[in-house]
């Protein structure tokens, strides 16, 4: 040929022409039901565009599912006359998809003011009660907390180290240490044997994995934070005690390089789940009973790659009006459009052992003491790359 002028050209069409009919493959088996499929399509042709386009082309996996986990908490408190000293101590043992097991073991104090009006006399055995509360009272407190993580291979090493964590010992090098602190208000109010607790809590606190060099930054989000969730999941959630937390993660040169948005709640029943879970839900196994029955609890977590420049500037735009409504919008909508998604849904139980005795009339003299063991298990869980399908964690749910 005398000139190749024009080349490009045909093969930028031929280019687009391959594209068009992969696509519309993936929606063919799509409507077959096939989510798996069209996103593994769809995320080797984003990652081919991020190629050419010269941008960074990292792929955030898929992390494995807690599929059923116990809590251990012991729970000290002391209030003389205007001062009060809380202590806690809690180990959690989460079974992972993967076949590994996390242990935390974590110990934290509160200390500040409570004031308060009537007495309180109770117990709890067997997940029955008794005693009296006629009492109204307030406090405020300071918070701080350190923790570790330990990672074992399996059950039998998980065990092992529950031992050695029971005998005072450490039973590995940590795989993760964190510090955390804050402050909390508290407000708690009985008549009989009908009780009401509010806490609200603001906290901040440090993760560092120590196999990696990562440093994870962690702030309650509070309403500012479930206002981004409820844009992301397309309508609000009923729920009850639920919870917001941002997570920053930083390299070992401290840049930042992820932004994750955790939120969970306990299932309120007979309510509608927004839209985003409807989706993430649909056909599951046990999910037909979320709304219909108590101890069910739902988690949200959504991870951003801050190397990507719109996620970059809607979260510095977030971290400058964090009240915003304008801001608080533009991160859910980054998070539902641009964020791999995880949706949980657990069934919850717990077990409380203990009691408390006080007097107040303005100043208050008293004690508690609370054994209280969790446990979850997992019913179902669905994941959603970016711009992709729900699907069924059919690794989590098997497991």
């Amino acid at each position: 040929m005398r000139s190749t002028s024009g080349q490009a050209t045909v093969d930028y069409v031929a280019v687009i022409a391959v594209l068009a009919v992969v696509f519309a493959l993936a929606l063919g088996v799509a409507s077959a039901g096939a989510a798996g499929i069209v996103n593994a399509v769809t995320a080797q042709i984003r990652h081919a565009l991020c190629v050419v386009g010269g941008g960074p082309c990292t792929v955030a996996p898929p992390t494995p599912c807690t599929v059923a986990s116990t809590r251990d908490r012991r729970h000290f408190a002391v209030t003389l006359f205007v001062a009060r000293l809380d202590y806690d101590r809690y180990v959690l043992r989460e079974q992972m998809s993967d076949g590994t097991v996390r242990l935390t073991v974590a110990r934290g104090g509160a200390l500040g003011a409570e004031l308060g009006v009537g007495a309180t006399a109770r117990w709890s055995m067997n997940g029955r009660r008794a005693g009296t509360t006629d009492e109204l009272r307030a406090a405020a407190q300071a918070t701080l907390g350190t923790g570790k993580v330990y990672l074992a291979r399996d059950a039998r090493e998980a065990a092992m180290f529950l031992r050695a964590i029971r005998d005072g010992h450490a039973p590995a090098p940590p795989r993760e240490v964190f510090q955390d602190g804050g402050v909390r208000g508290l407000v708690e109010a009985g008549i009989g044997s009908g009780w009401l607790e509010g806490v609200s809590a603001t906290t901040i606190g440090v993760r560092r994995d120590r196999r990696t060099g990562d440093a994870t930054v962690t702030l309650n989000a509070g309403a500012s934070g479930w206002g981004a969730v409820t844009t992301a999941l397309g309508g609000p959630a009923g729920t009850a005690d639920r919870a917001t937390t941002l997570d920053l993660t930083l390299d070992r040169r401290r840049r930042p390089t992820e932004l994750s948005l955790s939120a969970g709640g306990m299932i309120a029943a007979g309510v509608g789940l927004p839209v985003a879970l409807k989706r993430a839900f649909r056909g599951a196994r046990g999910a037909a009973a979320l709304g219909d029955v108590g101890g069910g609890r739902w988690e949200f977590a959504a991870r951003l790659d801050l190397r990507d420049p719109l996620v970059r500037s809607t979260w510095v735009r977030f971290r400058r009006a964090p009240t915003s409504a304008a801001a608080i919008r533009a991160l859910g909508e980054t998070i539902r459009d641009r964020a791999y998604l995880d949706v949980r849904a657990y069934r919850t139980g717990s077990i409380v052992r203990g009691g408390e005795a006080g007097i107040a009339g303005g100043v208050r003299v008293g004690g508690e003491y609370d054994h209280i063991i969790e446990e979850a298990r997992l019913l179902t869980a669905s994941s959603r790359p970016p711009a992709g399908l729900w699907e069924r964690r059919v690794d989590c749910v098997a497991a």
